[in-house]
C-alpha cells in the first residue's frame, strides 16, 4: 500500500479518540468529585458550627435557670455534682468566676459555661442591680463557638424606679385626661388617647413606642424616647413579711390581748386570722405594727386607714393567691377608701402585692395626696381604674389601665422604700448577647468578646 494511501486510511483512529474522551471525562469526574467532597466537608463544618452556637446558647439558658433557681449569694456560684447532677451553692473562685460546668448534649455536642460573680451597677432606669456575665462554649465534632451575655437582677435598693410615677412591665393604657407629675414608663407600650399633661418623660420599652392622641403638653426638657434597657423589677419577697403584726388585728377584733391595733366603727371591720382577709367598710383602722401579711385587703366607700406617728415605713404585704387557697379575689387589693398620716413629714406607705404568674390579681388604687404618699409595688398584678384616680407616690405593676381622669404624682419619699430582700431574679440585659472568638484572648473567660 502506498504511503499516500496509508495516510488517507482512518482505520484505528477511533481508539485514541475514545481514550482521549475517557481521559477528559475522568478528569472532569475527578474535579466534580473533589468539588463535591469539598462542598460536603464545608456543609458538614457549617452544620457543626451552627449546632455549636446552639449548644452555647443552651449553656447560657441553663446558667440563667440555675442561678434563679438556687439564688446564690454574691460570694457563691451554682455547682452541679458529677455523680448525680444535684445542684448546690459553692464558693466563688479566687478569679471572681465560677468553675466551668459541662454538659454532654449527645450526638457529638457539648457545652461548657462559666458565670462571673456579681458587680453592683446602676442602670439607666435608676435601679441598682447585681450584674453577672455568663460565657458559654459550644462544641460539636471539634468545631467550637463561644457566646456571652450579661444578666441583671434588681437589688430592691431602691425598690421603685426613681422619678417614675408609674412603671409597668407590659403596657400602659389611658383613655382621656391624664395629668402626670413624674415619669411614665413601660417595658412595653404606652397608649394615651387624648389630653396628656406631663412634667416628665414618656418612656416606652426598648424598641417600643408611645402612641399619644390629641393635645399632649410636656414640660420642657423631657422627651418620649424609648428606654435603652427595661426595668429590672425584683419579685415581692413574702418571707420578709414574717414575723408580722397580724395578731394586732386579731386582738383588736377580739377586744382583748396585747398588743392590739385600734379602730373606730369596729363592727364594720371584718377580719379572719385564718384566711387573712381584711375588709373595712365605712370604718377606720389604725395600724400600729410595722409589717402586715394579708391575703386580701378591701377598703369600701368611707373606709380609712389612719397612721399615727412612726419612725419606720408601714409595710402591708399581700400574699400570692396560691398561698391563700386560690379562691376568688385572693391576692388582690381594693382601696376605695383613703389613707391618712397623722404626722409630718410623712413616711411613705408600702403596699407590696406578690401576685402570681398564673392566676390574675388586680389592684384598685386609693385617692391620696402628699400628706400620705403610697408606694404600690405589684409587678405581677394589673392596676385597673375606671375613672377619677388621684394618686401620690409611685406605682409599679404588670400593667395599668385607666378610663378617664388619671392624676399621678411622684413623691420623693418613695425613694426611702427598700425591699431588704436578698432575692435576685436575673434577666438577660437588652443587647448584651455577643458571639466571641473561639478562645479567650487572655486569662479572663470573657476576653475577646
Amino acid at each position: 500500500m502506498s504511503l499516500l494511501r496509508r495516510l488517507a486510511d482512518d482505520r484505528g483512529v477511533a481508539l485514541p479518540v475514545a481514550l482521549a474522551v475517557l481521559l477528559a471525562v475522568a478528569a472532569l469526574a475527578t474535579v466534580a468529585a473533589r468539588a463535591a467532597i469539598t462542598s460536603n466537608h464545608q456543609s458538614f463544618r457549617d452544620n457543626n458550627a451552627k449546632r455549636a452556637i446552639q449548644a452555647a446558647g443552651a449553656g447560657l439558658r441553663t446558667a440563667l435557670y440555675q442561678i434563679n433557681l438556687l439564688q446564690p449569694s454574691s460570694a457563691q456560684c451554682v455547682a452541679k455534682a458529677a455523680s448525680d447532677g444535684a445542684l448546690s451553692n459553692t464558693a466563688l473562685q479566687a478569679d471572681g468566676w465560677c468553675a466551668g460546668q459541662t454538659e454532654d448534649l449527645g450526638d457529638g455536642a457539648t457545652y461548657t459555661f462559666q458565670v462571673s460573680g456579681p458587680t453592683v451597677v446602676t442602670t439607666s432606669t435608676g435601679l441598682s442591680v447585681d450584674q453577672r456575665k455568663v460565657v458559654s462554649y459550644g462544641t460539636v465534632n471539634g468545631v467550637r463557638r463561644r457566646a456571652v451575655v450579661t444578666m441583671n437582677a434588681s437589688r430592691g435598693n431602691p425598690l421603685f424606679p426613681p422619678g417614675f410615677a408609674v412603671a409597668v412591665r407590659e403596657s400602659i393604657n389611658m383613655k382621656n385626661n391624664a395629668d402626670i407629675s413624674g415619669h411614665l414608663g413601660s417595658n412595653g407600650t404606652i397608649t394615651i388617647k387624648n389630653n396628656l399633661d406631663i412634667c416628665g418623660n414618656v418612656t416606652p420599652g426598648p424598641g417600643k413606642k408611645a402612641t399619644i392622641g390629641q393635645n399632649m403638653t410636656q414640660c420642657p426638657g423631657y422627651n418620649t424616647n424609648p428606654m435603652t434597657e427595661p426595668f429590672d423589677l425584683q419579685p415581692v419577697d413574702i418571707s420578709k413579711a414574717t414575723p408580722n403584726a397580724n395578731a394586732r388585728i386579731t386582738n383588736m377584733k377580739a377586744g382583748s390581748g396585747t398588743p392590739q391595733d385600734t379602730c373606730s366603727s369596729c363592727s364594720k371591720i371584718t377580719w379572719s386570722a385564718a384566711t387573712r382577709v381584711l375588709t373595712i367598710d365605712n370604718a377606720t383602722w389604725n395600724p400600729g405594727g410595722d409589717v402586715y401579711l394579708l391575703c386580701r385587703l378591701e377598703m369600701k366607700s368611707g373606709a380609712k386607714i389612719q397612721i399615727a406617728s412612726r419612725t419606720t415605713p408601714l409595710f402591708i404585704y399581700i400574699d400570692t393567691p396560691e398561698n391563700c387557697g386560690g379562691g376568688s379575689g385572693m391576692g388582690s387589693v381594693i382601696m376605695d377608701g383613703t389613707f391618712t398620716n397623722l404626722y409630718s413629714p410623712p413616711l411613705a406607705i408600702a403596699i407590696l402585692v406578690a401576685g402570681s404568674p398564673t392566676k390574675p390579681t388586680t389592684v384598685d388604687l386609693p385617692d391620696n395626696d402628699a400628706t400620705s404618699p403610697i408606694g404600690v409595688y405589684a409587678p405581677n398584678s394589673a392596676v385597673v381604674q375606671k375613672n377619677n384616680v388621684r394618686f401620690t407616690g409611685a406605682v409599679v405593676s404588670k400593667s395599668l389601665s385607666v378610663e378617664n381622669n388619671a392624676h399621678f404624682t411622684w413623691d420623693p419619699s418613695i425613694g426611702g422604700l427598700l425591699s431588704g430582700s436578698n432575692v435576685r431574679f436575673y434577666q438577660v440585659a437588652t443587647g448584651s448577647y455577643k458571639e466571641c472568638t473561639g478562645t479567650p484572648t487572655d486569662a479572663a473567660p470573657d476576653s475577646g468578646c
